[in-house]
């Protein structure tokens, strides 16, 4: 099976994470997130990828190349003009030799893909979408299907009159090669708009199947938060790139880590981190790789990314700190969105965060505090 991994798409509402940053390349525990995915593709044997492109497309193609490094062959498919997700699959139909996978660039999951393949040659399914129900369909494509899995109706983003349940499609499907003779060329056309209620019309055999496992639309930046506390949790089973050392502690490679610090688990200290004398590291907080974290400084549900600093007896609370930002000393912050600028780039305007705890519910919504910090 072959799989076609869509991330052309500019992550606006990821934003400023994808102001400079490509979607794909947004990173979790200090990977891609589309890493992380060509991992779970090969987990399942699927090692023939196809990857649409084209916001920064050039960033993508020079991080993963052929895709050798990480076992697979990569091709890449760069859109100059807007097709939509449909559209943008139909311009590498000549590419496509048989049954395949689509997958979301800002989706993560750990779906058992190889269950997913079974249900659907089981069923003699042209199109299978992989379900899960969700607390507000409106964000997604909202189905219903018979008892066998057979849709009968699509609507993608209904409007809160419009909803008849709450199972959604995830943006993950499994396509037979006829499927593309349903898309029209070189026409804006999208899965969920046009292509599955059209072949819902045509009484064509789509079928969708909850999936066990893990899966989440980073879309915004309190799910992309939430994705790294449900990973430390064991929620979603990804490959962290360090040893778990056991009650949820994962310490990477060459991490220098002093004998008085305080650990509440879970924690992640990404290769080459530095925590020093009199750190205290509360519950839920990602260190990432070559971050120092100084002496006396207090971090609890946080993501710190790589190469970052937090500066003697600060207190960071509730963030998410973007590569190569630094904290001065004695400096609290709580709830903000902390992005490392260039020097040369005018500051921006970045939304603060609301708290997640465990029983908490992710709010989309953000409110207007600020902070942006040149990259020194």
């Amino acid at each position: 099976m072959q799989a076609v991994i869509m991330a052309g798409g500019v992550g606006t509402r990821l934003r400023p994470l994808t102001a400079n940053v490509p979607k794909p390349m947004v990173p979790l525990f200090d990977r891609p997130v589309m890493e992380h995915t060509i991992n779970l593709l090969t987990k399942h044997g699927i090692t023939d990828v196809i990857v649409t492109l084209s916001h920064l497309a050039g960033e993508v193609v020079e991080y993963f190349g052929d895709g050798s490094s990480l076992g697979v062959k990569i091709r890449y498919s760069v859109e100059t003009d807007p097709y939509g997700t449909a559209g943008g699959v139909k311009l590498i139909q000549d590419m496509i030799d048989g049954t395949f996978v689509v997958i979301s660039g800002d989706v993560v999951t750990d779906f058992d893909l190889t269950e997913a393949l079974h249900k659907h040659r089981s069923a003699s399914a042209i199109a299978t979408i992989m379900l899960c129900d969700v607390d507000d369909p409106t964000q997604f494509g909202m189905v219903r299907c018979e008892p066998n899995g057979r849709l009968t109706r699509f609507l993608e983003k209904p409007k809160s009159s419009e909803i008849f349940g709450n199972t959604v499609s995830t943006g993950i499907y499994i396509l037979e090669p006829e499927v593309l003779s349903c898309i029209p060329y070189n026409w804006p056309f999208d899965f969920g708009r046009d292509l599955f209620p059209r072949m819902l019309n045509n009484s064509e055999p789509v079928y969708g199947f909850p999936i066990p496992g893990y899966w989440c639309d980073i879309g915004n930046i309190n799910h992309y938060r939430k994705v790294h506390f449900d990973a430390l949790e064991g929620k979603l089973k990804i490959d962290l790139p360090a040893a778990h050392i056991g009650q949820g502690i994962w310490i990477g490679e060459r991490v220098d880590l002093h004998s008085s610090v305080e650990i509440s688990a879970p924690i992640f200290l990404g290769p080459g981190a530095v925590v020093r004398r009199g750190v205290s590291l509360g519950s839920h907080t990602v260190v990432g790789a070559e971050a120092l974290i100084d002496e006396g400084a207090r971090i609890s549900r946080s993501v710190i990314g790589s190469r970052s600093c937090v500066g003697r007896n600060a207190v960071v609370t509730d963030c998410i700190m973007s590569g190569g930002y630094s904290i001065s000393d004695d400096e609290t912050v709580n709830e903000r969105l902390l992005i490392a600028a260039p020097s040369s780039e005018r500051a921006s305007e970045i939304p603060a965060l609301r708290p997640i705890t465990q029983n908490s519910h992710v709010e989309a919504e953000q409110s207007e505090q600020t902070a942006v910090r040149p990259v020194t």
